[in-house]
């Protein structure tokens, strides 16, 4: 094969592993939300209370044994005058079908893609393709090091990029990304619900984010 065909090769494959060729479109069921075309965000206020949500990305990880994942990045800035705190709990994700699904706790996503994992993505890390190929040099260079090697990565982006599960206080902002584990290219419209503490799960959501994911 040649240099330009091993290219076209590793960009279509690399196309492919990111969910390329797939559009969201907010689509606000408010009529006080506020789309932003430039991000493809939609925002809400209620209450001194302002949330922001977009699809972060159709496909965050492309680990064989971590299929189906996506991350939206959620932003909340508090202006009702006391602490406020958003935990984890309170994002749900609803497909076209009904289903519903949880945020995933990004240590334990960590976790399993730690352990479970045996090579890091070409794109876009530099350096070794393998990681065991790194580890196993590094070894080698140690000379007569009696130490085994193991072949584990530690994708700490999960954990840094996560939404900050915190004290939210007067006048504050906090942003970060909220994991779910769904295959969302393969979904035709995804909706994104926000309950805050104290709001019952059996009624009506205090933000709703509706997007359509077009091919």
């Amino acid at each position: 094969m040649t240099r330009k065909a091993l290219a076209v090769a590793l960009c279509a494959g690399i196309m492919l592993l990111f969910g390329c060729g797939v559009t969201v479109v907010p689509r606000p069921a408010s009529p006080d939300a506020v789309v932003n075309p430039a991000d493809g965000s939609i925002t809400e206020t209620r209450e001194g209370l302002q949330v922001s949500a977009r699809v972060q990305e159709p496909a965050v990880l492309s680990y064989p044994s971590v299929t189906g994942l996506a991350s939206f990045y959620v932003a909340v800035v508090n202006r009702t005058g006391q602490p406020l705190t958003v935990p984890l709990d309170s994002f749900y994700l609803f497909d076209d079908q009904g289903n519903q699904y949880e945020a995933i706790e990004p240590a334990t996503l960590q976790s399993r893609v730690s352990r479970e994992s045996t090579y890091l993505i070409p794109y876009p890390y530099v350096g070794y393709y393998y990681l065991e190929d790194a580890e196993e040099a590094g070894a080698i260079n140690a000379f007569d090091s009696s130490l085994p090697f193991y072949a584990e990565n530690h994708p700490q982006e999960l954990l840094m990029n996560a939404f900050p599960v915190t004290s939210i206080l007067p006048g504050a902002r906090v942003a970060g990304r909220v994991y779910f584990g769904v295959d969302l290219p393969q979904r035709s419209s995804v909706e994104l619900r926000v309950y805050l503490p104290g709001t019952p799960r059996s009624g009506t959501a205090d933000f709703s984010f509706p997007f359509s994911i077009e091919k």
